[in-house]
């Protein structure tokens, strides 16, 4: 298999979101949508939206677009593509990671980044630093092992349709585990609330 190594920064745009809080006290605001934090056990849902009374001058960059990798910097950190939620602000819970679709799957490279592996590098890196969280810095000194574009997509689509079976079956296991406690309730009753 052919692949190449980058340092993200050479294959994607890499900014920290909107500090929200800034933009909320100022004169002509208005309410826009925001992306919600979101936590890893949610990371094939999509993205929460909320609203939020914010100035209307933020710069386009901090908008999400279609296929924008959101990296999140709090708790345990994941990334995640954008696919539906577009024109919403990005706050600075997350990392904005911008690739040119036509060069490099965004797809694959949110899943890339999820790797146990890649994610071991970062940690790696997080303790090198003061701060102790994921910042931009690490993030775009970060090496990319790429393959070719082509192979970028099959792989992008078996994940995305593995990533769907490990859904259906987690739904699965969430109504036998309801079954289960049917099967108490019925069982037991009301013996317990004396």
């Amino acid at each position: 298999m052919l692949t190449r190594e980058y340092k993200l920064k050479d294959i994607a745009k890499i900014i920290t979101g909107l500090p929200i809080l800034r933009y909320t006290e100022k004169e002509n605001i208005t309410k826009q949508k925001v992306i919600g934090n979101k936590s890893i056990d949610d990371i094939n849902q999509e993205f929460i939206m909320e609203e939020e009374k914010v100035t209307d001058d933020i710069k386009k960059h901090f908008y999400s677009q279609k296929h924008d990798i959101l990296y999140k910097v709090q708790q345990r950190s994941f990334a995640k593509e954008i696919t539906t939620e577009i024109g919403a602000i990005i706050p600075n819970t997350y990392i904005i990671i911008r690739v040119d679709p036509d060069k490099t799957n965004p797809t694959f490279l949110a899943n890339y980044l999820n790797n146990p592996k890649v994610d071991y590098e970062i940690t790696r890196q997080i303790d090198s630093t003061k701060i102790m969280k994921v910042n931009t810095s690490i993030l775009k000194e970060l090496t990319i092992i790429l393959p070719e574009k082509n192979l970028q997509d099959n792989s992008a689509q078996l994940i995305t349709k593995i990533n769907q079976r490990i859904d259906l079956k987690k739904k699965s296991i969430e109504s036998d585990e309801q079954l289960i406690n049917s099967l108490y309730d019925e069982i037991i009753g009301d013996e317990y609330e004396r």
